[in-house]
């Protein structure tokens, strides 16, 4: 039997880390399609225009509004909550594709409206699930990231095939 190509959905605008979470897809799941956006703006485009056929959603929680372009330098506004506001498009446009948060922080906006990952995971899970199936903490001098990912993935797809 042929497997099904998967089609995972990266937004991050981090070039180490999305560079980072390509070669780990390739590694782990040689059949997938990787498609790669930088902004929140760019990622939401992306989404409505591939919601029928992609499988896998990995998010930045904190990226710029636009991309950096030399009409857009700065990106626009950074947008602290960039992730909950994909989850919050999705909902409002009915796209359930399965969605995993990728964040290599552990606190989210200013004082004094700040957020700890445990508040903000806690928030997304009771709003957003489904499509939200989980998160997984990014630090690229640690492997335990990469077995997270791989286990929400494997999760995920299989979800997704059903």
């Amino acid at each position: 039997m042929r497997r099904k190509t998967m089609n995972i959905l990266v937004i991050e605008d981090d070039e180490d880390k999305s560079k980072k979470i390509e070669e780990f897809i390739s590694l782990e799941f040689p059949a997938a399609n990787v498609q790669l956006a930088k902004s929140l703006n760019s990622g939401l485009k992306a989404l409505i225009a591939g919601s029928e056929v992609l499988d896998i959603v990995l998010v930045d929680m904190s990226m710029p509004t636009y991309d950096i372009s030399q009409q857009e330098p700065s990106g626009g506004a950074p947008e602290s909550f960039a992730g909950r506001e994909l989850l919050a498009q999705m909902r409002l446009r009915s796209i359930n594709v399965p969605t995993i948060v990728v964040t290599m922080f552990d606190s989210f906006g200013e004082t004094p409206k700040r957020v700890s990952l445990e508040q903000l995971i806690a928030d997304l899970k009771s709003r957003y699930s489904p499509p939200f199936k989980g998160f997984v903490y990014y630090n690229s001098a640690q492997e335990g990231w990469r077995s997270a990912l791989k286990q929400l993935i494997a999760e995920s797809n299989a979800l997704a095939r059903k």
